[in-house]
């Protein structure tokens, strides 16, 4: 079990780091990559399925969990509209997507 916990760990930083670099590389020209709002639905579904691994072999903190699903949907949600949006994307939703990555990243590390 601590393999396959690891291993979506893993595959979860992976897609933040996605999600956060394809955000990086379009971040002069404002016209989002469809990686990015993939990347982002991978993390998701891979922190919903490491919560669940988790819950089974340990006893998990749920009020961080939670946060992190809130700030996971609000990082997709908001790819996902930049994705449809191109280059017309309102800055604040702009903005919010890396924002929403770090701060879900945080969470991670610091609470």
């Amino acid at each position: 079990m601590s393999f396959l916990i690891s291993l979506f760990v893993v595959l979860h930083m992976i897609c933040w780091a996605v999600a956060l670099g394809t955000w990086v590389a379009s971040a002069r020209t404002r016209v989002p990559n469809k990686g990015m709002a993939h990347a982002a639905a991978g993390a998701l579904v891979f922190g919903i399925v490491l919560a669940a691994l988790v819950s089974i072999a340990y006893d998990p903190n749920h009020m961080k969990l939670g946060i992190k699903l809130i700030v996971a949907i609000i990082a997709v949600v908001l790819a996902y509209i930049a994705d449809r949006k191109g280059e017309q994307t309102p800055s604040a939703v702009w903005f919010g997507i890396p924002t929403a990555i770090i701060v879900n990243v945080i969470v991670a590390v610091f609470v």
